[in-house]
């Protein structure tokens, strides 16, 4: 069965490499009142800024380009490079190293295994697997756990180098709760997921994307892929439809 995942996810890839254009853009950063983070622009469009004003825009290939003002004309940058997004989707086939950088260091005792990762939305963070994990900036957090038949469970969520703290409850048989809505979110900050029944926490890293990556495709997996979810990209790419 995995062997057919992997060969479907390598054919896909060659399929992306061969046809993949920088025909959209999505702007993550703006200080202009022209752009708006989250928007979406054809790659051939003019952009114009003024003396003071910048964009930054990440590219269908996934490259991230800066654009300072003044400018008037199409999103400029280092040339596509044809390997980059081979060398991001090629880590979606191989098996993820037992801990993440920087995060493995706050990791509980003993190295078990990874819980299996059944989420159905690359979106919800997985309460029951370490490492990188991303989030849409602005939207409510889902969060997943695997246990369809589970008791009802709390988590307990601490920030690292922070007071706050926060509790996800799942009732029995629910694999889906969301993340309390006065929880902090801060880009690539450690959360440290503790069941109320375990001496153990979960070290999760969250990273906060715009909200024009949610649409899926080659270019969000790329994206998830550049920012360590790996987990999550695999999970966009096995629900992305045929063809």
């Amino acid at each position: 069965m995995r062997s057919t995942i992997v060969l479907g996810i390598m054919l896909g890839l060659g399929a992306t490499l061969s046809t993949a254009t920088a025909a959209e853009l999505a702007v993550v950063e703006s200080t202009s009142p022209r752009y708006a983070a989250g928007q979406l622009l054809d790659a051939t469009v003019s952009i114009t800024l003024v003396a003071g004003e910048s964009v930054t825009v990440v590219t269908e290939d996934a490259r991230v380009i800066e654009i300072e003002g003044p400018h008037d004309g199409p999103a400029s940058g280092p040339p596509p490079d044809p390997s980059a997004l081979r060398r991001a989707l090629a880590q979606l086939i191989v098996e993820p190293p037992p801990a993440v950088g920087g995060v493995g260091g706050v990791r509980g005792e003993g190295q078990e295994d990874k819980a299996a990762d059944t989420r159905p939305d690359p979106w919800l963070v997985h309460a029951q697997r370490s490492g990188d994990q991303c989030v849409l900036r602005g939207s409510s957090v889902g969060v997943w756990r695997e246990n369809p038949a589970g008791d009802a469970a709390v988590v307990e969520v601490g920030v690292s180098l922070a007071a706050s703290n926060a509790r996800i409850r799942w009732d029995a048989g629910q694999q889906r709760a969301t993340l309390p809505a006065d929880l902090a979110l801060i880009d690539d900050t450690i959360y440290l997921l503790r069941p109320t029944d375990s001496l153990r926490s979960v070290p999760i890293r969250l990273h906060l994307l715009e909200p024009a990556l949610a649409g899926g495709g080659q270019a969000t997996a790329a994206w998830l892929a550049a920012k360590g979810c790996i987990d999550q990209a695999r999970v966009l790419l096995r629900g992305a439809p045929a063809g």
